[in-house]
């Protein structure tokens, strides 16, 4: 790292410092950059004057329709370049997962490549999320699939997961994340990446003819999960037993079997291995049915009042605070309840409500790190020509290595988990190499990205910088790095 020179320190105190809140008004251009901060990651120069010839509906409605927003030439053309997104998860397995005993006679040598050929598939997969997430202008699916991948995280870093979790962002989370929350919740469910990483495909009736080897017993780690995570959330109301129940009720939702190592990469009921007995689950009498009981479980789950309350208060804390006001919690959870879990209807309530627009929650949020860079690259319109390995490895270090959270939580999105010193010196850090590869003119598009939201303090300390380091400072700034 640079050592710090006399702005940094400014910087810094000035961070702690702020936020300062916005005049009334409407539509003011930090309203607008509020609003583009919030439902992208981060504006473009143009931005602030598209919101304001289409007006914020007519601009939230595009957003909250995709399928008409059409990727530029550019980034098709980069995504072309990278085989293994749009591949099949068969494809994959079948051409980078070795049978184990034909991967127990490779050599030192044979295994470093082996295991390099298995993690580029993460990489190309961390390359099209950067490429999507500066150049797409479906900005809020963007967003939204972020939002999502971490509301159901699965960790890359666990063996087959490896190869399984390029498809399962793509078939999984990406076609759902604007869509009705019990497909999202279904197509996470039977996702072998999820089975494999909670480990649910172990998961099977002790009782059963089918108990042997790994699977002989009852695994809860997706049961607790999909209550305490992906659902219900941690007081949803249900209790150790309920997670046991679950657990029995899910036996034998799992992978595919055989020889063929691509079966693994494909969703498999096995029947043999359920409990059919019937189960108390939150109160309500399940009867032994196999796969059509676990479906109706979902079904269950997805449409709980305290999925409701968990989704709502998770977006709330998303888009608007890190503390989000009940009143918008409990709004947006009945829009979640009377449209049967829309995700568009909730974030449409979500965007119009007096909450969201309130200027108690402008510039409230520390900038995680992807969304710090992202960004960056956004407002400097900057991407590198070659692959993202550098981007990668900045976020590597900054604490948000794309697709490597090991935990189910997935990335938290609240200051006190992202704000510290080190953190805003990374940042300057950043900025300061970024600004290295930036021309003259670089500080004015930055600045036309925020437009007249531009505090007169942060002005003023620029004002005399040469371009590198004006645009280092813009970068840096509290309105830069707070959204």
């Amino acid at each position: 790292m640079t050592t710090p020179n006399k702005w940094v320190f400014v910087i810094i105190i000035a961070l702690f410092a702020y936020p300062a809140q916005a005049g009334n008004g409407a539509p003011t251009d930090a309203q607008i950059v509020h609003f583009l901060n919030r439902i992208s990651f981060g504006p473009t120069a143009g931005d602030i004057d598209a919101v304001r010839r289409l007006g914020i509906g007519e601009y939230l409605e595009k957003q909250l329709h995709p399928e008409f927003l059409r990727y530029p030439f550019s980034l098709q053309q980069r995504l072309s370049k990278l085989p293994t997104v749009n591949a099949s998860p068969t494809t994959i397995l079948d051409e980078y997962l070795l049978p184990n005993e034909k991967a127990k006679t490779l050599s030192d040598d044979d295994r470093k490549e082996y295991e390099r050929r298995k993690n580029d598939i993460v990489d190309e997969l961390s390359e099209a999320k950067i490429l999507r997430a500066v150049l797409s202008p479906a900005q809020l699916q963007e967003v939204m699939t972020d939002f999502w991948y971490n509301h159901f995280n699965v960790f890359a870093g666990k063996d087959l997961d490896r190869l399984l979790v390029s498809s399962y962002e793509r078939d999984a989370i990406r076609p759902y994340a604007l869509g009705k929350f019990r497909d999202l919740l279904q197509a996470t469910a039977h996702h072998p990446a999820m089975l494999f990483y909670l480990d649910n495909w172990l998961n099977t009736d002790p009782d059963s003819p089918f108990a042997h080897g790994r699977k002989i017993g009852i695994n809860e780690n997706y049961a607790r999960e999909v209550m305490e995570l992906h659902t219900l959330g941690v007081n949803g109301g249900y209790t150790q037993q309920d997670v046991t129940t679950l657990a029995h009720i899910l036996t034998g939702w799992g992978l595919g079997e055989g020889k063929d190592v691509a079966a693994k990469a494909q969703f498999y009921f096995e029947p043999r291995a359920h409990d059919y007995n019937a189960k108390d689950f939150l109160g309500y009498s399940v009867q032994g049915g196999g796969e059509e009981e676990i479906e109706s479980v979902l079904d269950f789950l997805a449409k709980h009042p305290s999925t409701a309350k968990h989704i709502a208060y998770e977006l709330a804390q998303y888009f608007v605070a890190d503390d989000p006001p009940q009143s918008l919690v409990t709004r947006l959870a009945v829009t979640f309840s009377s449209s049967d879990g829309d995700i568009a209807a909730v974030l449409r309530t979500l965007f119009h409500s007096p909450e969201f627009w309130d200027p108690r929650y402008e510039s409230v949020k520390f900038k995680p790190p992807f969304r710090y860079i992202i960004s960056t690259l956004r407002a400097t319109y900057t991407l590198p020509s070659g692959d993202t390995k550098m981007l990668q490895g900045a976020l590597g270090n900054m604490g948000e290595p794309l697709y490597r959270f090991l935990t189910p939580n997935g990335y938290a999105n609240t200051n006190d988990q992202w704000l510290n010193s080190d953190a805003l010196l990374k940042r300057i850090d950043f900025a300061k190499k970024l600004a290295g590869f930036l021309d003259a003119n670089s500080p004015e598009t930055i600045e036309s990205a925020l437009g007249n939201s531009w505090t007169t303090n942060t002005l003023k300390t620029v004002k005399d910088a040469d371009p590198k380091q004006r645009a280092t400072l813009l970068l840096s700034s509290p309105e830069f790095v707070y959204y």
